[in-house]
């Protein structure tokens, strides 16, 4: 491959990582919103808040393995307009979360459905490579995404949903 053609590779390899570090810091920003509007929830939404920034520091942290070749972005597994449309949605619903304009209810529901979202797109199997580290941390991350929507659903069914 031309040094041309694998540098626009990796450089659509690190702006789909920016922006799935982006989305995921997104979710974290809109979940401490609900955690501060809704305070029969913010243990619950403090917690997931807490697991996401990490979520976005992880995938973040692929950008120099990246740059180093030891790992590979799958090309085309998410369009970078999908992400962007994903990521205007959560920033009017964190709009509206600051405003004090949630109901509980509706919380729980949207990060749900944030959460089924990351594992029906399969969200994290966006990285590939011989890392030693790489199967485990996607494993983590799948794991504690899965355990986000199981919290959520278990609460929003404690609040009559």
């Amino acid at each position: 491959m031309s040094e041309t053609g694998e540098l626009g590779s990796r450089m659509e390899q690190l702006e789909t990582l920016g922006l799935m570090a982006a989305h995921e810091a997104a979710i974290a920003d809109l979940y401490a919103a609900y955690a501060e509007a809704l305070p029969a929830h913010k243990a619950l939404f403090t917690e997931l808040a807490e697991e996401e920034k990490k979520h976005a520091r992880l995938v973040a942290g692929f950008v120099d393995d990246v740059r180093a070749g030891l790992v590979h972005v799958t090309a085309g597994r998410f369009s970078a307009e999908a992400v962007m449309n994903s990521l205007d949605s959560v920033r009017v619903r964190l709009e509206d979360a600051k405003q004090g304009n949630v109901a509980a209810l509706d919380a729980l529901a949207t990060a749900a459905g944030l959460e089924d979202g990351l594992i029906e797109k399969a969200y994290f199997v966006v990285v590939e490579g011989d890392h030693p580290d790489l199967k485990q941390l996607l494993d983590t991350l799948a794991s504690e995404t899965t355990g986000h929507r199981e919290k959520l659903k278990e609460a929003w069914g404690r609040e009559g949903g």
